[in-house]
């Protein structure tokens, strides 16, 4: 984008190899799992050839994509598709509720959770996750309608 002279990122870069090298720790299975997510979008939008003609349905299709393939990659697969756009804002935002991979956040917070030492019990929290989670998915869907 060319905001930053070159210089400017090489010496932060620099000063992140000298100084703070625990900053350069990747988890990546969770970089993998994102990249799949778009592989399979890109695979997914190759199915879709047709215009979807009506913003509900993509906002129920981009919601319920979001459960599976994650919020991001749901929104990009029907941005091709659609003129739609408030439909498809809504529902990628309500998909990103839900189950763990409706966002990326949710499983960067998930594995944060399960990282701590002090955690002890795992599925009580992770059925109060998903409760919640599921609880603002639908109270989103039927907030769509209403408004």
């Amino acid at each position: 984008l060319r905001l930053l002279p070159l210089a400017t990122t090489a010496a932060i870069l620099l000063y992140v190899l000298l100084f703070d090298r625990s900053s350069l720790g990747i988890d990546y299975a969770l970089l993998a799992t994102f990249f799949c997510f778009f592989g399979f979008t890109d695979n997914l939008a190759i199915l879709f050839h047709a215009q979807m003609a009506h913003g509900d349905h993509v906002f129920l299709f981009s919601a319920l994509a979001s459960q599976v393939i994650s919020n991001v990659p749901a929104a990009l697969l029907f941005a091709d598709f659609t003129g739609h756009w408030r439909a498809l804002l809504w529902g990628s935002n309500v998909g990103g509720f839900g189950s763990l991979v409706g966002s990326l956040a949710n499983l960067i917070a998930y594995r944060l959770y399960l990282r701590d030492p002090a955690t002890s019990d795992t599925l009580a929290f992770t059925l109060g996750f998903l409760g919640l989670g599921y609880l603002a998915f639908f109270a989103g869907l039927g907030l769509y309608f209403l408004v």
